[in-house]
């Protein structure tokens, strides 16, 4: 893991607070390094687009054409490998078949991500949160003016 990772993290938090606030409902990370850097934590849920380490080694090796074979499989290997990636994932998008299959897949995890809210998950989406600190603070003038009120009276 880079040294910069702390930094980055930190940024990338900063920006995913900045867009909840602004109210988006699904806000989504492309992390290749997510779990080495202990960011799953904090991202609900953790999908992982799987794709098959032969297949891996061919798409990068077409996708940069001037790279070695032998160079490809340093680079896979000096990251967590995929098969550990998918077992820690909430959900998983298979890659190895065609784009118009990946989008047909990830049509489907966005309907999935999509669906309302469990009770757990709204009191931590934007909305709980402002009905808790809304109800918080009713609650304390409340409790002021009924103490005031009290104590004027005696």
């Amino acid at each position: 893991m880079s040294l910069l990772a702390p930094y980055i993290a930190r940024g990338i938090f900063w920006e995913v607070l900045k867009l909840w606030m602004k109210g988006y409902k699904v806000i989504v990370l492309d992390v290749p390094l997510l779990f080495e850097a202990k960011m799953d934590k904090f991202t609900k849920p953790v999908i992982v687009v799987w794709v098959d380490p032969q297949t891996q080694i061919q798409r990068l090796l077409a996708r940069d054409k001037s790279a070695e074979e032998e160079d490809a499989r340093n680079r896979i290997n000096a990251q967590m490998p995929l098969d550990v990636k998918r077992g820690k994932a909430d959900i998983v998008i298979d890659n190895t078949g065609s784009l118009d299959d990946l989008s047909q897949h990830f049509q489907k995890v966005y309907v999935e991500v999509s669906k309302p809210l469990t009770w757990a998950e709204f009191w931590r989406s934007r909305q709980g949160v402002f009905t808790i600190l809304a109800s918080v603070t009713s609650g304390v003038v409340l409790f002021i003016k009924a103490f005031d009120n009290h104590t004027n009276t005696l």
